[in-house]
C-alpha cells in the first residue's frame, strides 16, 4: 500500500512539473540588431507606397516611418514583438486602417509545422448560427460570421435560409459579426433580393459591390445567384439587419448592400465598426509579416462604402434593444402589408 502511494505521488509531481513547465515556457520573440531593424522598416515602406489602397495617406504613413527610424525612435525596440507593436502604433497615427499593421506572431513562419491548425469551418455551421420564430411568426436568424464559400457551406446556407422562407417578415442578426466571406454574404443576400428595376425586364442576378484597388481597378466582383439550394424569403417582404459597434468586415457589407438596394433591408441598431478594406499580409523577417489594405469595397448604386464611418443604422438603437426594436416594427409592416405585396412576394419565390 505504501509502494502504490509513493508511485501516485511521484506521477503527481511529474504531472505537475510538466504543467508548470509548459504554462511557463516562453513563446519565440526574435531578437533584432539595428540593420535588421533598419531592413524591417525601410521595407515595410516600399511595400505601403506601392500596395496600399490609399496611396497618398500610404506614402505620408511610410515617410513618418522612415524619419522615426533616422531618428532613433526604434532603438529600443530589440525584439520583433516590441516592434510589431511600436510600428502599428505609429501607422495608425498617420494611417487608421485596420487591415494596415505590423503583426507579431509566436511561431517561425518559415516553418509550416509551427503554423497553428485552423479550425474546420463547420465547427460552428460556418456561422450560420441559428433560426427560430418570434411572435407573429416573424422570422429570426442568428448569423454570427461569414466565411468562405465551399459545396458544404452552401448546402448548409440553403438549409439555414429555407427554414424563414414561409414567414411574414425576417429580422437577420449580425450583432458581433464579421468575417472576410463576401462570396457568403452575396449568396445569403441571394434568398432576399429580386429585381425591383423593372417588372418587365428582370436579370436573374444582381450586382452588389467590387473591391477595387488604388488604380481603381476591379480584383474582385459580387453578385446574386440564380443557382440556389432551398427555398427564398423573397424580396418584397419586409425584412430587417440588427447590426452594433462590432459588427465588421463582410457582415458590414451585407448590411449595407440590402440597405442600399432599393432599401430592402432596415437597418436597426448602432453604427457597425467601419471595415470596408481587404488586407494582403506578407512576411518580412522570421517572426514579423506587414498586414497592408490593398482594396476597398464599392457598392454598385453608392460608388462609395462604409469604411471608418461604418454603415448608418436606419433605426438607431443600443445593441441590447435592436431586437426587440425590429420585432415591434416587423409586427406593425405585417398588419398593413398590402395585397399586392403578398402578390409580389409570392412572384419573388423560385
Amino acid at each position: 500500500m505504501g509502494r502504490q502511494r509513493w508511485i501516485a505521488a511521484a506521477l503527481l509531481l511529474l504531472m505537475t512539473g510538466a504543467g508548470a513547465q509548459t504554462a511557463t515556457a516562453p513563446a519565440l520573440d526574435e531578437a533584432l540588431d539595428a540593420p535588421t531593424r533598419a531592413h524591417i522598416i525601410n521595407e515595410y515602406a516600399r511595400r505601403l507606397t506601392e500596395q496600399h489602397v490609399d496611396g497618398p495617406r500610404a506614402k505620408a504613413a511610410a515617410d513618418d516611418l522612415r524619419k522615426r527610424l533616422a531618428r532613433g525612435e526604434y532603438d529600443e525596440q530589440l525584439t520583433a514583438r516590441s516592434l510589431a507593436a511600436r510600428v502599428t502604433r505609429d501607422l495608425a497615427a498617420v494611417a487608421p486602417d485596420r487591415h494596415t499593421y505590423l503583426e507579431w506572431v509566436p511561431y517561425d513562419l518559415g516553418d509550416e509545422r509551427q503554423r497553428p491548425v485552423p479550425p474546420a469551418q463547420s465547427a460552428d455551421n460556418f456561422g450560420l448560427r441559428r433560426f427560430e420564430t418570434l411572435a407573429d411568426n416573424v422570422g429570426y436568424l442568428k448569423i454570427t460570421r461569414f466565411g468562405p464559400l465551399d459545396r458544404a457551406s452552401i448546402e448548409a446556407a440553403g438549409r439555414f435560409m429555407a427554414q424563414a422562407a414561409d414567414c411574414p417578415a425576417l429580422i437577420i442578426d449580425v450583432r458581433d459579426a464579421g468575417g472576410d466571406g463576401q462570396a457568403m454574404a452575396a449568396l445569403l443576400s441571394s434568398y432576399l433580393l429580386v429585381d425591383q428595376r423593372s417588372y418587365i425586364f428582370r436579370d436573374k442576378q444582381l450586382h452588389l459591390h467590387d473591391q477595387i484597388d488604388r488604380e481603381g481597378h476591379v480584383t474582385a466582383e459580387y453578385w446574386t445567384t440564380s443557382d440556389l439550394a432551398g427555398k427564398r424569403f423573397g424580396g418584397y417582404k419586409p425584412l430587417y439587419v440588427l447590426v452594433n459597434e462590432k459588427t465588421n468586415g463582410a457582415a458590414e457589407g451585407f448590411a449595407y448592400d440590402l440597405q442600399q438596394y432599393v432599401k430592402r433591408a432596415v437597418v436597426v441598431g448602432a453604427p457597425t465598426l467601419g471595415d470596408a478594406r481587404v488586407g494582403l499580409k506578407q512576411r518580412i523577417s522570421r517572426q514579423l509579416q506587414t498586414s497592408i489594405a490593398v482594396t476597398r469595397a464599392s457598392n454598385v448604386i453608392t460608388r462609395a462604402n462604409w469604411e471608418s464611418m461604418g454603415v448608418q443604422p436606419d433605426r438607431m438603437t443600443t445593441s441590447g434593444a435592436a431586437l426587440d426594436t425590429a420585432l415591434q416594427l416587423a409586427r406593425a409592416a405585417i398588419l398593413v402589408q398590402p395585397a399586392t405585396g403578398k402578390a409580389r412576394a409570392a412572384q419573388s419565390a423560385p
